[in-house]
């Protein structure tokens, strides 16, 4: 017979899953309330309406059909702005000029997900929520490696409640699946099981190309525990990339069509260059203050080359991933005020805060949860937020 676990075991199980469950749920919480909030807000004489309604058959007549005002599903559109449509297109559509600098990792889940359910864009909003959550429950089990368990649930809870991540994993972008697919990468590598690592890292190099990132640390730390066969394993994410640029190729004859559409999207914005390259040619020039520059922008990004530093106190394998995309990130990214967006996914970060008091931390919610909406308001009718 088989022998029944000790009660002690039973009740350090229950606490942990109840640890596990308060990050979510009150993700999940932010998602409900906010939405029937927003939905009631926007419900002018008994109607909802967002400005993309508006906006989505006029600049892309192929969608009209796709999802109109009319049916039942436009409260989808709470869920629906700016890049969220291109990855819809791509997924219903497929691929055309200029959105293969939108990479398929997600779309591909829209179109499984949509096929079974019968609606792509409710197929969208749902694979968005649930690598949402998902991220949330394993970025947990993470930190857990590194720090206390009632540690690991603050930085859990700040990092779910924080109103960047909460926006862009609320909204139809690829965020989601990136964080999910990064966190996890390193998760399941540092659970010995490398071939589900290797099949994560490369999802989220076709997420976001600077995904591959993530298997910097993992190369390092093989080479120096000198156990070299796992490094074919890495030869995976590097096939997935390399598939990538096999079908730009096959589809375009540019390899690097990601590269060539996404200077067609920069083409329009006023500034050509990253922040590392503002920066240097405005010192260069003497220029002391350029509203090209945002004092609070140049703040965030400070804070986080902080953090990003600090994360070489946590792992220091795990510090070159954090530290090669923030570099990247910044040199490249053309449009500063999406450089809050990309950094708040760096996963690293986020383990270099350890708190361990509840109240500081019901603060910070109290703070994050009405800035939160806020931006998720301005995201869906009002104006471009990163």
């Amino acid at each position: 017979m088989p022998q029944k676990r000790p009660r002690v075991e039973i009740l350090s199980s229950i606490k942990r899953n109840r640890l596990l469950f308060c990050p979510v749920a009150i993700a999940a919480a932010i998602r409900g309330i906010g939405a029937v909030w927003l939905y009631h807000l926007l419900s002018l004489g008994g109607e909802f309406h967002t400005a993309w309604m508006d906006a989505n058959p006029r600049l892309i007549p192929e969608w009209s059909p796709i999802l109109n005002p009319s049916t039942s599903s436009n409260w989808l559109w709470l869920f629906n702005a700016w890049d969220s449509l291109h990855f819809q297109l791509i997924a219903q559509l497929g691929y055309s000029f200029p959105d293969y600098v939108y990479l398929p990792g997600y779309p591909i889940f829209i179109r499984m997900v949509g096929f079974m359910v019968g609606n792509y864009w409710l197929g969208g909003f749902l694979v968005a929520q649930i690598f949402a959550l998902a991220s949330l429950v394993v970025f947990q089990l993470l930190a857990e490696q590194y720090m206390q368990p009632r540690e690991a649930l603050c930085a859990t809870l700040l990092m779910a409640t924080f109103p960047y991540i909460s926006v862009f994993t609320i909204l139809g972008y690829s965020e989601a699946v990136f964080l999910f697919s990064t966190i996890a990468t390193w998760y399941f590598y540092k659970k010995g099981q490398i071939g589900t690592s290797s099949l994560l890292a490369g999802l989220a190099s076709i997420t976001r190309i600077y995904g591959l990132a993530i298997v910097l640390p993992m190369c390092l730390d093989i080479v120096r525990s000198k156990n070299y066969r796992k490094l074919l394993y890495l030869a995976i994410p590097v096939a997935f990339v390399a598939s990538w640029f096999l079908f730009c190729y096959a589809s375009t004859g540019d390899p690097f069509a990601s590269w060539t559409d996404e200077k067609w999207f920069t083409s329009n914005i006023d500034s050509k260059d990253g922040l590392v390259q503002t920066i240097l040619s405005q010192a260069l020039k003497g220029v002391i203050g350029c509203c090209t520059l945002d004092p609070g922008i140049l703040i965030a990004v400070g804070l986080f080359a902080y953090l990003v530093v600090k994360t070489w106190q946590v792992d220091g394998s795990l510090s070159i991933y954090a530290v090669t995309v923030f570099a990247s990130v910044t040199s490249t990214a053309t449009n500063h005020l999406a450089l809050l967006r990309f950094l708040t996914f760096l996963f690293p970060v986020w383990l270099t805060i350890k708190v361990r008091n509840l109240v500081v931390v019901a603060g910070c919610i109290a703070f994050f949860v009405p800035v939160t909406l806020l931006l998720w308001l301005y995201a869906i009718n009002v104006t471009f937020i990163g």
